[in-house]
């Protein structure tokens, strides 16, 4: 891997936008140079509404980065999230030979048995406008051999592949390939957020025993299943930590500026922790005076709302995947779960053993301390997927040039070449 080398996470929000500016070090960790972050702006639910001023909102957020670390961004890796996301299970499958004789499996043939479900999914019905961003692997089966992780030089007469495969609306990642573009950057890949957000926020042993991410961003909320250190389900909620701030706004008669503040410095996910008689100020619209208003009131409305997204999440997983398998339990992320007692709230609903998920930082150097949120946990986690795509891109890349018959014949042409300098 090429130390230097830059590489750009963007986490485009609903309410906010964050960029991290990291470069490859001697250590080959990733050194962050800066950290960017804006309004979001032009955008709601994941869906550019206003392209100039999505453009605009993310140009902000990059050039504060690019200040901060003293270099422009490169190789700019984007997490989306948004009801417009469909994710489902499919098997992809290839025969090997047609002889009496097995064959070995290379790594052509996993790459095209990966081809063949996504190809499965390309022609059903309905998904004409969805372009796959995600084809992840759950295991193989070699004729009736299944539960496989890696299939390379095993042998066999068939090859199949259980794959997860995520897609977007291909107007809604157009759209936002281009807010960039317009912006004077390139995109070099889009991730879905939920699955960036677990490589900062989960371990190999979570992902192993079967684990759930919950991530409740500002207008949508992203949930993941992981089982045997693969992704087995995803879906996305289009509610958020914005609904609350917007019931907040309503009930109370305030700014949503104000709700905002209300929500992050007072709020608490259960109600029944807050005294009766305990009373706050609210400013009134526009320097209408402020009133008293009950503390526990505005707890019964944060509640009702984070009930709702984490009995909506509960009720798609238990529909879909069976929860008994989870075995490392909970873990809440994003904005919203800093609230108090949020994953007190998600333990009671799930009945599972729930942490916040605060970003690990271990493959992170420099200046890392404003990254120590759940805020941050889907940026640091698009930032170790794009790491982690380099790194065995540039594997490939080098197996292959050692291997490669022509490679070697070049090389062997220049030694000689050399000699009549």
């Amino acid at each position: 891997m090429k130390t230097g080398q830059i590489i750009t996470a963007i986490d485009i929000g609903t309410t906010k936008i964050c960029v991290i500016i990291a470069q490859i070090n001697d250590e080959l960790k990733l050194e962050v140079k800066g950290v960017g972050t804006g309004s979001s702006v032009g955008l709601v639910n994941g869906i550019v509404v206003d392209i100039m001023k999505a453009s605009a909102s993310i140009h902000y957020a990059i050039q504060e980065a690019e200040s901060i670390a003293g270099t422009k961004a490169r190789n700019i890796f984007v997490g989306i999230a948004g009801d417009h996301i469909k994710s489902q299970n499919t098997l992809g499958r290839i025969s090997l030979t047609s002889g009496s004789d097995p064959m070995e499996i290379t790594q052509q043939h996993i790459e095209d048995v990966i081809t063949n479900s996504k190809n499965n999914v390309k022609i059903q019905q309905g998904n004409e406008r969805l372009e796959i961003i995600h084809a992840i692997p759950q295991y193989y089966k070699i004729d009736d051999q299944e539960g496989i992780m890696n299939p390379l030089s095993m042998s066999g007469f068939n090859l199949s592949v259980y794959v997860h495969i995520v897609m977007a609306d291909i107007n809604t990642m157009k759209n936002i390939t281009r807010c960039i573009e317009i912006a004077g950057y390139k995109v070099e890949d889009i991730y879905l957020e939920p699955i960036a957000s677990s490589n900062a926020v989960l371990n190999e042993v979570e992902r192993e025993l079967g684990s759930i991410i919950i991530d409740i961003g500002g207008g949508t909320t992203d949930i993941a299943v992981f089982f045997k250190n693969s992704i087995r389900y995803s879906d996305v909620i289009p509610v958020g930590g914005t609904n609350i701030t917007q019931d907040l706004a309503i009930g109370l008669h305030t700014s949503p500026q104000n709700a905002e503040d209300i929500k992050l410095t007072k709020g608490n996910s259960i109600a029944s922790q807050i005294p009766e008689d305990r009373l706050i100020d609210v400013e009134g619209i526009g320097g209408r005076e402020s009133k008293k208003r009950k503390l526990r009131y505005i707890t019964e409305i944060i509640e009702a709302r984070m009930r709702e997204i984490f009995e909506s999440a509960y009720k798609k997983l238990n529909e879909q995947y069976d929860l008994k398998r989870i075995t490392a339990g909970l873990t809440i992320t994003g904005g919203a779960s800093l609230l108090t007692n949020s994953e007190t709230l998600a333990e009671e609903i799930f009945n599972m053993s729930t942490k916040i998920g605060y970003p690990h930082l271990e493959l992170l150097a420099g200046a890392t301390e404003k990254l120590q949120s759940p805020k941050y946990a889907t940026a640091v986690g698009i930032l170790y997927q794009a790491f982690s795509e380099i790194e065995n891109k540039n594997f490939k890349i080098k197996n292959f040039s050692e291997s490669d018959p022509i490679t070697t014949f070049f090389k062997k042409l220049i030694a000689n070449f050399k000699d009549y300098i």
